[in-house]
């Protein structure tokens, strides 16, 4: 019982750390998107989902998804204990993403007149993406550095580049938008992502990394180790971008980039909403899923215990946000972007099943079945892409959130499918309970925006969040042991004081 308290503790605390720090980018995120929104408007927020998902498209390809498979790669090799190679597996690392780096600069460079035209129809923007290469090459170093701190579990270095490369990101960029208003927006991609490579340089070198002679030959060799499961990913990752950036292309040429920054700014606050439990996922459960990869039965029970930290968390959050989300909107952007407001009510509904289906999803990926989270990502991604088009021509920017969430529930049952034949894997009836209450409160406060009448949506809107806030302290008490905790706390901060 201890230690399955001590797992549930270790949990929360990933998830309190970099939602602390998902927190702290919201933050950010609101005096950027506050600004942009102000000098620039709904196609300036567009203009950056372009060039954001473009970057990102580019990075993924020409990163062949080391990052990935180096966090599984030095995730086992810590867990080994052997020193030699622990070193040996970080040299590699570090040597790959050089070269990737430069394949990735290279690429967009040359490329960057018929991104140009793909993306706005015209090569007026060519200079931009010809900017955008020396990002990509900055990135993709960038990532190698995270991947090293991510596969040790140095969760407290990954929070402070993420605080640290977030504030002076912004803080050296904001006098960009004053005075290069019209090349703003690619200066501040360009400064926020050297401030990320500083900062994850500067800890990364802290590691416990012995220099060994290893010949290039080699370094190629054991880099494609990386690279088969990095490479899967890699495919995976740009499927999911490229199907983004399709459906904003689509968007803008079939409703203008007004309507592509409504979309853009929609599922930046919905999904960034969340994004602390995303954030967890990636930075802790991958790591520890990774490490006892090979029992199924440990694999599980991680898989049970993620969800239900992760579902407990969500579910106060989900009903705040479904109650002030005109007031987030109009926090984040300006009353410009409340047309984005009834999409983003269903990409929050569709998170309840994200959260539920990444937890499963990730078993695929430190398991090394690179192959078949490819297949099913593209199969997820072709069926989100196909009801996001018929949504958007049909209901417009609410089409494409109800698309959302179709995709997401369609692709929750994939999992569970796959998880249970692949691993015999599934989940517990605790997460059952968890998982039908928070579908049962979240459906009830979507459905009671639409009651006209304030005397019956505030009361019983307020209700709801209390019985969701109660029932998710409830839950992580009977895991946790909240009281002791944070007696334990209170009782650490004190000795501190005295001393």
């Amino acid at each position: 019982m201890t230690e399955q308290k001590s797992t549930y503790r270790q949990i929360f605390k990933a998830t309190s750390i970099f939602g602390g720090v998902q927190v702290f980018k919201v933050v950010i995120s609101v005096i950027k998107s506050k600004v942009i929104a102000v000098l620039l408007g709904p196609a300036g927020i567009g203009m950056l989902g372009l060039l954001t998902s473009a970057l990102e498209m580019i990075k993924a390809i020409a990163g062949l998804g080391l990052d990935t498979g180096a966090v599984k790669e030095i995730s086992e090799a810590a867990a080994s204990e052997n020193e030699a190679n622990l070193s040996r597996t970080l040299q590699v690392l570090r040597r790959c993403v050089y070269i990737t780096g430069a394949f990735g600069l290279l690429l967009t460079l040359g490329l960057s007149p018929l991104i140009s035209q793909w993306t706005f129809g015209d090569r007026s923007y060519t200079w931009m993406f010809a900017l955008l290469s020396v990002v990509v090459f900055i990135n993709i170093l960038s990532s190698g550095q995270l991947a090293a701190l991510q596969g040790m579990r140095r969760l407290g270095h990954l929070a402070k580049v993420g605080v640290l490369g977030s504030f002076f990101g912004l803080l050296l960029s904001l006098p960009v938008f004053y005075f290069f208003p019209d090349q703003g927006i690619i200066l501040f991609i360009l400064l926020s992502s050297l401030i990320i490579l500083i900062f994850s340089t500067y800890y990364a070198r802290k590691l416990p990394y012995k220099k060994i002679k290893l010949s290039y030959r080699d370094t190629c060799k054991e880099g494609w180790i990386m690279a088969k499961l990095g490479i899967a990913m890699t495919v995976s990752a740009v499927i999911g971008i490229f199907t983004t950036y399709l459906i904003k292309t689509y968007i803008t040429h079939h409703g203008g980039i007004d309507e592509a920054g409504l979309f853009q700014s929609a599922f930046a606050i919905a999904e960034g909403y969340f994004s602390l439990i995303f954030a967890a996922m990636a930075t802790d459960y991958f790591p520890r899923l990774a490490a006892v990869n090979k029992d199924n039965q440990r694999m599980g029970d991680e898989v049970n215990k993620q969800t239900e930290i992760g579902m407990l968390i969500a579910l106060p959050c989900l009903l705040f946000g479904l109650f002030f989300v005109s007031v987030l909107v109009q926090l984040l952007y300006s009353k410009d972007f409340l047309g984005a407001i009834p999409c983003i009510k269903w990409i929050l509904l569709g998170n309840i099943f994200k959260i539920a289906s990444w937890s499963l999803a990730y078993v695929l990926v430190a398991t090394g079945k690179g192959v078949t989270f490819m297949v099913t990502n593209l199969i997820s991604n072709l069926i989100i892409m196909g009801l996001t088009l018929a949504g958007f021509r049909f209901f417009g920017i609410e089409g494409t959130g109800m698309a959302y969430l179709g995709g997401m529930f369609l692709y929750f049952i994939l999992m569970l499918i796959l998880a249970a034949r692949m691993f015999k894997i599934g989940y517990s009836g605790a997460f059952w309970m968890i998982f039908s209450i928070a579908v049962l409160l979240s459906v009830a406060s979507f459905f009671l925006q639409g009651i006209p009448n304030p005397w019956i949506k505030y009361p019983v809107g307020v209700l709801f969040m209390a019985i969701g806030g109660a029932y998710s302290i409830r839950e992580l008490n009977k895991r946790m042991d909240l009281k002791s905790l944070l007696q334990s706390k209170f009782k650490r901060r004190e000795e501190k004081e005295e001393e």
